[in-house]
């Protein structure tokens, strides 16, 4: 039986690799990000932070990066304030009205809910997109 050798890495070394790649992917820093991003490099997997650190959150904050804070991001947004969000972007000339726009537009501002955290309010766009069209008709 070979034994497995996990990389030597110093506390410095992660702490470094998880601020790289906030720098590159944005924040909050989820694991699912950090473990795409930490494949084709040589950097510490997921797990390997989390055995460090205790948790993801810990390794995180260890590296000044943010994480989300609840899986519950959706109650800061009342149903009105999605669908007037959405409309907003409905309303910018540069968007395609599509879901996959609303995305990329949501990135790009501060405050604004991503598309992950609308889905889960408004599994379908169609259903939020009628809404915030009606505001405007």
């Amino acid at each position: 039986m070979v034994a497995v050798r996990t990389p030597d890495f110093s506390e410095q070394q992660l702490l470094d690799g998880l601020s790289a790649a906030a720098a590159e992917l944005g924040e909050p820093l989820t694991s699912t990000a950090y473990d795409a991003w930490q494949r084709p490099r040589a950097a510490a997997s997921p797990a390997l932070l989390i055995r460090r650190f205790g948790s993801w959150n810990a390794a995180c904050a260890a590296a000044g990066v943010a994480t989300n804070k609840t899986r519950s991001t959706t109650r800061r947004w009342s149903d009105e304030d999605l669908v007037d969000l959405v409309a907003e972007y409905l309303a910018w000339s540069e968007g395609s009205g599509s879901f996959a726009g609303y995305s990329a537009w949501a990135k790009g501002r501060e405050g604004v809910p991503s598309g992950a955290t609308l889905r889960q309010r408004f599994p379908k766009w169609s259903e939020i997109k009628a809404r915030a069209q009606g505001l405007s008709d």
